[in-house]
């Protein structure tokens, strides 16, 4: 069965994404091609290897999309509005690509080793960005001296940590208790960090 002339290999990635997500990594390609429409050969003909698959599909990208705001940051307007507007960005990357990585390590594979030797893995380079940007805010006057890397393990160690609990326990959370603990953290973190406090 020939590919539909209408199946892009975007729609064939999401529906891939899919279906590793729903039944593991040892979904097979015949089920994946069913989903679609398409014989499994056309995934192989597209993709080569059901692990080449699974990479397209599942892999984060080199460069996280939030990384963009960081860089851009910190502008002239508070703390506060500008770390919630990085958690938020920064939280839902994390929601959907943690249960991706989840699949990949579950069929060995490791981020590490499909990275581009050349360069950091794209989680060294977040933390390293992140600790540059709360360095500027320090610089700026928006925060107080504290070391930028221990704010920027603090900030996404934060984050990262709903969406791996629900990951493993399926305990989702709702779209305003997710909001209410984006700003709870912040508010701890800038109360921590206001430069008009004097440190402990």
């Amino acid at each position: 069965m020939a590919r539909p002339r209408g199946t892009s290999d975007e729609e064939i990635l999401e529906e891939a994404r899919a279906c590793f997500l729903e039944h593991g990594a040892g979904v097979s390609t015949t089920v994946i091609a069913a989903r679609l429409g398409v014989s499994h050969a056309v995934l192989f003909q597209r993709f080569g290897t059901k692990e080449q698959l699974m990479r397209a599909a599942l892999l984060p990208p080199s460069e996280p999309p939030f990384l963009a705001r960081v860089r851009a940051g910190p502008d002239d307007r508070g703390a506060r509005v500008q770390l919630l507007e990085l958690a938020e960005d920064i939280s839902a990357y994390l929601e959907r690509i943690v249960p991706c990585i989840a699949v990949l390590r579950s069929a060995g594979m490791h981020l590490c080793a499909a990275a581009d030797r050349r360069e950091d893995p794209p989680p060294v380079r977040a933390r390293r960005e992140i600790a540059a940007w709360f360095a500027r805010a320090v610089a700026r006057g928006l925060l107080r001296p504290v070391a930028p890397e221990h704010a920027a393990d603090l900030f996404l160690g934060s984050l990262q940590f709903r969406p791996f609990h629900q990951h493993i326990s399926g305990n989702g959370f709702g779209q305003a208790e997710g909001r209410a603990y984006l700003e709870f953290v912040v508010d701890v973190l800038c109360r921590m960090l206001d430069p008009a406090e004097e440190p402990r």
